[in-house]
């Protein structure tokens, strides 16, 4: 059982719902919340553009490997699918 705790940020890229989550103990996690509304999310949807392309033309079990792929070796921040997909 983990007693770790992060919090989510969701965007969409392509009709598809991605979540950016970030440890609550993370450096990373203040920065992230004092940068103006709309630049994380941008951040993230450049990220998945250039990590893994366009979502939509994957299937959902090939994106959820190309984010094992861009996650592994992750400590402090993961972007993950969220629901609805």
């Amino acid at each position: 059982m983990t007693t770790q705790t992060y919090t989510d940020f969701p965007f969409i890229v392509d009709g598809v719902n991605f979540i950016s989550r970030i440890h609550s103990d993370s450096p990373f996690l203040s920065s992230v919340k004092n940068l103006p509304a709309g630049v994380f999310e941008a951040l993230n949807i450049q990220a998945i553009q250039e990590l893994i392309g366009s979502p939509k033309l994957l299937t959902i079990e090939e994106v959820e490997d190309e984010l094992d792929r861009v996650n592994e070796g992750g400590s402090h921040a993961f972007i993950l699918l969220g629901e609805n997909n």
